[in-house]
């Protein structure tokens, strides 16, 4: 059985623990030596003073109206603090001398620099459900800035949000794709002459991919009339356009004839193919697409796919000015890569299986 120490021994351990811990807390002391300081000391400040050591922090117990007088003080000096940094700086939690943070400013008879939400916590729900039967495309960061208010603090999940507000849930991927077809839709409408190229790079993303008719039916859905002239005017109808084309198809041409048999405009069941090169025993299919101020989309992706399919060949190339940030594709067993035409030298080796694919 352990011996019970007396007083004596106890205030020897103690004041022991603090000389080897000068930052010791009342918490340290009664966890490590499983004493209780104030049986022993009238309080923690004796005990510091009488084993010799500084306290790491004023050990005084201020009263209500002290606490008061120093929290005004500070006020008064620093107008425009905020509740947290008052705390920091005065040591003194704010809550143990004033009702709250306004009428701590009111007393120091300095007008309060921040709105104070007054609302219930029932108003606060009513308003995010409100924001969400509006707008269900809208996002958490959204609500919580529309709503000056945390979501989370009266709803479980963004399904209960949704269920609450009668309005059909919207999974992540979707409302993304939603938002986006709205931004090239008002932007369609702002500026009715806009190209593909000036939608994708304004709305960061690409009209071909959010609508299944590409931009033609990004301006049906925008109620804005496709400007056919401007297509007329620019697009292939033009022949410079079509010379330079035919230009650039002859020179990556040429310069595929030194890796092998070069094939040109070779029919299919579907479309004719710009190029076949075939190479020790193998054979690609190449696209040659000489887009000046336009991107590469999946339309041109899917096209040369059928084009494999239809010649039973599962490797495919799109020569290209500047290729899309994604440059490799893998469909079903087929492999498409995306060449600029300064890469044709990867060509042979791509085909000849000598790099990695």
């Amino acid at each position: 059985m352990r011996r019970r120490l007396d007083k004596t021994e106890q205030k020897k351990i103690i004041l022991q623990f603090i000389k080897k811990n000068p930052k010791a807390t009342y918490k340290d002391i009664r966890k490590k030596t499983k004493l209780h300081p104030e049986r022993i000391f009238k309080n923690l400040k004796e005990a510091f003073k009488e084993a010799r050591i500084d306290p790491p922090r004023t050990l005084d117990f201020k009263t209500r109206d002290e606490r008061r007088k120093i929290i005004i003080d500070y006020i008064k000096k620093h107008p425009n603090a905020g509740g947290q940094v008052i705390a920091r700086d005065t040591k003194i939690n704010l809550s143990t001398a004033f009702k709250n943070i306004e009428n701590a400013f009111n007393v120091a008879e300095i007008k309060y620099p921040r709105k104070i939400d007054k609302r219930t916590k029932e108003e606060k729900k009513q308003t995010i459900i409100q924001i969400v039967k509006k707008n269900s495309l809208i996002t958490i960061p959204e609500l919580m800035k529309k709503s000056k208010s945390n979501p989370y603090r009266f709803f479980r999940n963004i399904k209960e949000i949704y269920r609450e507000a009668g309005v059909k849930s919207v999974k992540r991927e979707e409302k993304w794709k939603l938002k986006k077809r709205g931004e090239i839709i008002n932007f369609i409408k702002k500026n009715p002459l806009a190209t593909q190229r000036e939608i994708n790079k304004t709305c960061k993303t690409h009209v071909q991919e959010l609508f299944s008719k590409g931009i033609f039916e990004a301006y049906k859905k925008a109620n804005v009339k496709f400007p056919f002239e401007r297509l007329r005017l620019y697009g292939i109808g033009l022949k410079e356009v079509r010379h330079r084309a035919k230009t650039f198809e002859d020179e990556i041409s040429i310069k595929l004839s030194g890796y092998g048999k070069v094939n040109r405009l070779v029919k299919t069941k579907r479309g004719f193919a710009d190029i076949i090169l075939e190479r020790k025993g193998k054979k690609a299919i190449i696209e040659i697409k000489d887009y000046q101020n336009k991107d590469i989309s999946t339309s041109q992706i899917q096209q040369l796919n059928k084009y494999l399919d239809d010649c039973e060949c599962n490797l495919g190339f799109l020569i290209c000015h500047k290729k899309p940030r994604k440059d490799k594709f893998l469909m079903g067993k087929n492999k498409i890569y995306v060449l600029e035409k300064e890469e044709l030298e990867k060509l042979p080796n791509l085909i000849d299986g000598l790099v990695a694919k």
